[in-house]
């Protein structure tokens, strides 16, 4: 299977773009093209025969290599080709690679230039200038890649690709290329932008200067003219002009600068923008994005390609997915366990779209390769910290590779420590020792860390952790509605959501998908500050994509798609209007005439105001088995329930407030599926059941048209078939102060 970009990449035009896209220079020469290649098990040095050509910078095992070979723990991968050299007096060459899997020992002439590099996911650079000779240069490479059988990280590569593990990747998969620079140049720099205080901080890596700092001349090209500072110890700081403008999703406004360091010149960019945690007019902690209150809305986009695997067929074919979010009305990404190259985000930068950044995963023993993992986790963040796009670290997903508590809470502590100017989502999904998905409380005498509290909920009606005073709630994955293209007809696999898996047509899957999006909207009127759909395309075995893995069908209307992304921001809008809540019935009401309650099944209508309850029983709420309240103890059951059913019913007097009424809802905890009847009108069903009370919101429309002034009736039923039950509500009305 081949993209349409992949069906076009030939040796002279693969990857030819230059691959740092914030620190350029003029003197480079690509070395992208057919290498020589072998494959050796446990052989003691460099073949004395080659197998073929292999296209780099693509993985043996993909088909864009030219190979299609898997590799094992116990071979080598070489490659060998030559290049030209010239190096002046008071120059230096210098070569790079943007990615190698695993592990790579590189040798010019015959001798290896270093130690070697580990790891699959950062660039690496060598300087080769005491290594090459005038004229032609050999060039080897010798990769062993062990995949998930050692410390270092790998994502989703697996030995046996099945579900949400894919097909493994080894050697060479970016650009490798040369670079002249003077002997005194710009290694690297950070750049820190301040919208408040209206200047960017540039701090610059200068090498061959020795002990001192040689100074640097920065040029900030601005609307109206250039700043232009010297640094100080390696330091510049530039006052932005009045009126500066901000990078968005919207408005993607990005600044052109250069940097002058002797005989050096780069050239780079940066955007002015920010992103907190902070509370908003209804004391809820949100996502505030450049000073206001965003929800950011993205896809799980595991950037994979059915050519390439985890390299790109081309820049062409990076932009088609980016801009096929943005027009699905995503605003976000969140790039899941991989490290895209630069050139991407790059794209993320200039086509304007927030990036969510996974640090990719690793297996063995967690304890022991912890050092290696944080010492990749720094790289990653260093590699990345001058992307505008990026504005979130994840240091764990789920469980893969997190080591225990005080483990996990160091690095949440560290990476908020080391990049305050980005929030963290830690951990993503499952192993959260932080106390934030349990409520209001945190651990005693430890430091607070990570900004959002983030669950994993692939249910019909995905939840998210409650409201709390520490972390802003978000929901870091749901959905994974599955629809396999099949002539005409959509097949409804639903993976991790319950589906049929019998054939439907394409509408019927994508009112699902908007269903689900309009529930995702209540949540945001309700606390939640982002959301990441499962997930951008399909990869290989999983169906469960917006496109196909080939990227030759996009499986939804845009539109639709971008209408409903829209009114989930209105719901947001909503929830964080400031508001009043008017509570017309208690939950677990202490009043021993509260409810008026059932376990026979009473005649027809008794749901119906007029019907007549006299002969049932009277108690307060809630109701329940001595078998929830182990687990839960927050239940508080005011009256036995052991049947497998009960009905209730109760009177509330209704005013209705001042003002505009933002929401209706019911407060509930229930186990299990469970029916809610106001004045005769069925206005929720929630099947299955929760651990804690959850807010239901009402449809406006729908409550409006069943309340009524003056006395108002709930009436509820309950079915319990295993384990706890439990049964109590409430219901209130908030309204626009």
């Amino acid at each position: 299977m081949k993209t349409p970009w992949g069906e076009k990449v030939t040796p002279a035009n693969a990857w030819r773009e230059y691959p740092r896209p914030q620190m350029v220079r003029q003197k480079w020469t690509n070395l992208n093209g057919l290498w020589q290649y072998a494959v050796t098990k446990d052989a003691p040095g460099c073949p004395a025969k080659w197998d073929g050509e292999i296209l780099v910078p693509f993985v043996i095992e993909s088909s864009l290599s030219g190979v299609g070979r898997l590799t094992e723990p116990n071979e080598t991968l070489w490659y060998r080709r030559s290049f030209d050299a010239d190096v002046k007096p008071g120059e230096r060459l210098l070569l790079h690679f943007e990615q190698a899997d695993f592990r790579a020992m590189v040798y010019v002439n015959g001798r290896e230039l270093c130690v070697p590099h580990e790891g699959g996911q950062m660039p690496f650079s060598y300087d080769v200038t005491d290594f090459v000779k005038k004229g032609a240069n050999e060039l080897v490479v010798a990769i062993w890649d062990p995949t998930a059988s050692f410390i270092g990280s790998f994502g989703k590569q697996s030995f046996k690709p099945r579900g949400c593990f894919y097909t493994r990747s080894t050697g060479i998969g970016g650009t490798v290329w040369l670079e002249t620079v003077p002997a005194v140049h710009i290694a690297g720099y950070k750049v820190t932008p301040d919208i408040d205080a209206g200047t960017v901080r540039f701090e610059f890596d200068v090498a061959g200067g020795g002990f001192a700092k040689p100074e640097v001349r920065v040029s900030v090209q601005c609307d109206g003219g250039n700043a232009v500072v010297t640094t100080k110890d390696g330091v510049a700081m530039v006052n932005m002009p009045a009126g500066f403008k901000l990078w968005s999703p919207e408005s993607p406004a990005l600044y052109d600068f250069t940097a002058v360091c002797g005989a050096d010149k780069v050239k780079g960019y940066f955007g002015m923008r920010k992103i907190e945690v902070k509370k908003d007019a209804n004391g809820i902690l949100r996502i505030f994005f450049n000073n206001k209150p965003r929800f950011i809305i993205g896809t799980l986009d595991q950037g994979w390609w059915p050519d390439g695997l985890l390299t790109p067929p081309s820049e062409a074919a990076m932009a088609y997915d980016i801009k096929k979010l943005k027009e699905m009305g995503y605003d976000m990404m969140r790039k899941h366990i991989k490290v895209e190259p630069r050139r991407y985000y790059h794209l993320c930068d200039t086509l304007g779209i927030l990036v969510m950044q996974d640090m990719p995963s690793g297996s063995g023993d967690r304890t022991q390769r912890y050092g290696f993992y944080r010492r990749e986790l720094k790289e990653m963040i260093d590699h990345l910290y001058n992307v505008p796009s990026i504005v979130s670290w994840i240091p764990y997903n789920e469980s893969w590779g997190q080591p225990g508590e005080f483990l996990t809470h160091a690095t949440l502590v560290w990476t908020q420590k080391y990049d305050p100017s980005r929030i963290v989502d830690g951990p993503s999904g499952w192993n959260d020792y932080e106390g934030g998905n349990k409520g209001p409380h945190k651990p005693t005498g430890v430091e607070e860390a990570a900004d959002l509290v983030d669950k994993h909920d692939y249910g019909r009606r995905p939840r998210m952790w409650p409201v709390n005073d520490r972390r802003a709630s978000f929901l870091g994955e749901f959905g994974g509605i599955g629809c396999r293209v099949d002539g005409h007809l959509w097949t409804d696999k639903a993976w991790g959501y319950g589906g049929t898996g019998k054939d439907t047509d394409r509408k019927a899957v994508q009112d699902k998908f908007v269903s689900l999006m309009d529930h995702v909207g209540v949540l945001a009127m309700n606390g939640l500050s982002g959301s990441v759909y499962t997930q951008t395309t399909d990869v290989e075995g999983e169906i469960n994509g917006l496109i196909t893995y080939d990227r030759k069908v996009v499986k939804f209307d845009k539109k639709a798609l971008a209408e409903v992304h829209d009114r989930v921001r209105a719901a947001f809008s909503l929830g964080i209007t400031p508001r009043e809540s008017k509570v017309f019935a208690k939950r677990l009401d202490p009043d021993v005439n509260a409810w008026a309650w059932t376990t026979t099944a009473p005649a027809a209508g008794w749901e119906k105001p007029g019907f007549d309850d006299s002969a049932w029983a009277r108690s307060a709420g809630g109701f329940g088995s001595a078998f929830i309240l182990r687990d839960h103890p927050h239940a508080k059951s005011a009256t036995k329930w052991e049947t497998p059913e009960i009905w209730l019913r109760r009177h509330f007097t209704y005013k209705k407030p001042t003002g505009k009424i933002l929401q209706a809802t019911i407060d509930m905890f229930h186990d299990e599926d469970a029916e809610v009847y106001l004045n005769g009108e069925l206005v929720l069903s929630a099947k299955g059941y929760n651990t804690n009370w959850t807010s239901f919101p009402l449809p406006l429309e729908k409550f409006a048209a069943a309340v009524k002034e003056g006395d108002n009736m709930i009436a509820v039923k309950v079915i319990q078939t295993v384990g706890g039950q439990f049964i109590d509500l409430g219901l209130s009305v908030d309204v626009a102060k």
